[in-house]
């Protein structure tokens, strides 16, 4: 996302088994809905292993770009606002707390993980904090004002990894199966002359996922892909 269009955000909105029950309880107690109404735009969770945005699967080098420009958002609010918390995900190291990337206008940024009793009541994934009286606070206009930016990020983020994959699906070419998982499957297309074109494919037929192993060849052709064999 561009600085400019990053500003205009900024100028239009002023104003263990417990861990695993606690993730679970987290989990279900905070949809969608509830999270969207208490920060005030609807939050995606992108440290999720498997993650799917608005029905779009996202692969593995497109959340690593959301997840970077992401943190140039906040860094860039940091730098314009001041000292801010960015509540990015919950501990897995530290029962019932939550992981903070602290971000400084000076530029720099580090995490610290700070248990749920000394953060706000309602304190959830992608509130942004302030010290105050060294306590934290949400603050409540500039979670609104960077979870609208990271959102219109993330949207021409899947804009993006639409044109990529579909230039990548290449009518014709012969792709090497090299691992699946979660309905996401790992391919090289075999008729790059260099052999390093590998893609994670995320829109594949489910009877040909079923049926495909390592080291399976496939055919895109007319505007899918096929077992080799089964076009010869």
């Amino acid at each position: 996302m561009s600085l400019n269009l990053l500003d205009n955000f900024f100028n239009n909105f002023e104003e263990s088994e417990s861990m695993k029950n606690f993730i679970n309880d987290l989990s279900n107690s905070l949809n969608s809905n509830n999270m969207s109404k208490v920060l005030g735009y609807e939050y995606h969770d992108l440290m999720k292993d498997d993650l799917t945005i608005d029905g779009t699967k996202i692969t593995t080098k497109f959340r690593d770009s959301m997840l970077t420009e992401r943190n140039n958002i906040l860094q860039d609010y940091a730098h314009q606002t001041g000292n801010l918390y960015y509540v990015y995900s919950v501990s897995m190291n530290k029962p019932n707390s939550y992981n903070l990337a602290n971000y400084v206008s000076d530029g720099t940024h580090l995490v610290i993980t700070k248990s749920i009793s000394e953060l706000p009541t309602n304190c959830m994934l992608g509130a942004v904090l302030r010290k105050q009286n060294n306590s934290f606070v949400i603050d409540a206009a500039a979670t609104k004002i960077v979870g609208k930016a990271v959102n219109s990020m993330i949207k021409e983020k899947i804009l993006e990894q639409d044109k990529y994959l579909n230039s990548q699906r290449i009518n014709g070419h012969t792709y090497e199966v090299a691992e699946k998982y979660n309905n996401r499957v790992i391919l090289y297309d075999l008729d790059i002359p260099d052999g390093s074109s590998e893609i994670e494919e995320i829109d594949f037929p489910k009877d040909l996922y079923d049926s495909t192993k390592e080291g399976d060849l496939l055919i895109y052709h007319d505007g899918k892909y096929c077992a080799k064999d089964s076009l010869f």
